[in-house]
């Protein structure tokens, strides 16, 4: 967080306006309530640019839900005129690092223990990458929210 936005804590009216600058996609199945979201947000100094972040039960990792929503993210980012998605993550986090491996090619930087990818939104949408073993079971729910009265 700090490095994104500049402190360690994000008080509330930030919260709001972080919000209203995102958007987000929560993922539920029955028996198991909210099982994954995704959230994309435009960087302001970075035209074009959309920062990620995703989360998935740990009990439902490899099975396809968090590469379905991040491509869910990116194909909406592609719409709306973004070119490029940045992760931030730990360099210990498997997981983002391997999903977003299988997505298609990135260009990393590191920062202490963290590194930075950014990838073509255009190679996550293109769906010539798509394996059997990728196949997206989708869970029984997925809601798109917009937050604050001047999102659709």
């Amino acid at each position: 967080m700090h490095r994104r936005w500049g402190r360690l804590r994000i008080h509330r009216p930030d919260f709001e306006r972080l919000l209203r600058a995102s958007d987000n996609w929560i993922a539920s199945a029955p028996g198991n309530g909210v099982i994954a979201l995704v959230s994309i947000g435009r960087l302001h100094h970075s035209p074009g640019v959309v920062d990620l972040g995703v989360q998935v039960a740990d009990h439902l990792h490899r099975r396809g839900i968090g590469t379905g929503l991040v491509r869910l993210a990116a194909r909406h980012a592609l719409a709306a005129g973004a070119y490029t998605l940045s992760v931030y993550t730990e360099r210990t986090n498997v997981p983002i690092l391997g999903l977003l491996r299988r997505l298609g090619p990135a260009s990393a930087s590191h920062d202490g223990s963290h590194t930075e990818l950014q990838m073509s939104l255009s190679d996550i949408t293109s769906h010539s990458r798509l394996t059997p073993d990728e196949d997206f079971h989708a869970p029984s729910h997925i809601a798109r929210r917009a937050q604050g009265p001047d999102r659709p």
